[in-house]
């Protein structure tokens, strides 16, 4: 656990599972097969024997053996399946993590006063990431986010970022996506998304949201009816391509371009 959005995964799978798990295979799926982590979100559920709330995939890359995950879900239960996932959507699993629960997001609404620290010792401890006026105390600060009037900046997911802006001119930009599959179907229905239950809402309808890796992407969805007579199927296809050229380069080319043409347009001009 790293903080109330992040959560860290580490693995080893044994070279004898592995095998035994891509015997299952069949050559045509083996073509474009990837490693992805497989991440569920099972607060208040008895997981597997009843579906995850959501689930998302992140393509693992190289010979990774831990990952950092943006959960983003503070006070939510998650497990992690490492696995090899087929350009059909089948998904066959490597390894399972044991459940975590994210923190809550912000301080406790518990006030212990045998817990209650001096001011000054306070503001020692808490001053700088708290932002607020010298001489507040817990109980104020307390005060304040039930008024709504701290900001929910202080606690911000960003000042938990992995992500560190490169040493040198300070100006980066990097740039993911995800994918949010959803759609509706009778209540009393059972739901698949790439083979996986997924949990329906009271009325129908249901949500997952997915990593979105550079590649295509094929998501099989199915839906059988609660006394299993009727099914329906529908795949979606989704393909995603990341240009990760500098625009300031493009500038700089386009503007050499342009000085060209303009230099070559001179000469050709009569004295």
């Amino acid at each position: 656990m790293k903080d109330p959005w992040w959560i860290y995964a580490y693995w080893e799978v044994q070279p004898q599972v592995e095998r035994q798990v891509r015997s299952q295979l069949s050559p045509e799926e083996t073509i474009g097969l990837r490693s992805v982590l497989r991440v569920y979100d099972v607060t208040d559920r008895r997981f597997p024997d009843q579906p995850a709330h959501a689930w998302f995939d992140i393509a693992l890359s190289g010979l990774a053996a831990n990952w950092y995950i943006h959960a983003d879900a503070p006070n939510r239960s998650f497990l992690v399946d490492i696995g090899l996932l087929t350009r059909s959507g089948r998904f066959l699993t490597l390894a399972r993590s044991n459940r975590v629960t994210t923190p809550r997001f912000g301080p406790s609404e518990v006030l212990d006063e045998e817990w209650m620290v001096a001011d000054d010792d306070y503001w020692k401890l808490f001053g700088i990431t708290a932002g607020v006026g010298m001489g507040s105390s817990p109980t104020a600060l307390r005060a304040l986010l039930e008024r709504g009037l701290a900001s929910q900046a202080l606690f911000s997911p960003g000042l938990f970022s992995p992500v560190k802006a490169p040493q040198g001119r300070g100006f980066w930009l990097r740039v993911d996506a995800e994918l949010i599959v959803h759609g509706a179907t009778d209540p009393k229905a059972s739901v698949k998304i790439q083979e996986q239950p997924v949990a329906l809402r009271p009325d129908g309808t249901f949500s997952v949201r997915m990593h979105l890796p550079d590649g295509t992407q094929t998501i099989p969805v199915e839906a059988v009816s609660a006394d299993r007579q009727d099914a329906r199927a529908i795949t979606t296809t989704v393909t995603r391509q990341t240009d990760g050229q500098p625009a300031a380069a493009r500038e700089r080319s386009e503007s050499r371009a342009g000085s060209r043409d303009r230099a070559k347009a001179a000469r050709k001009s009569p004295l």
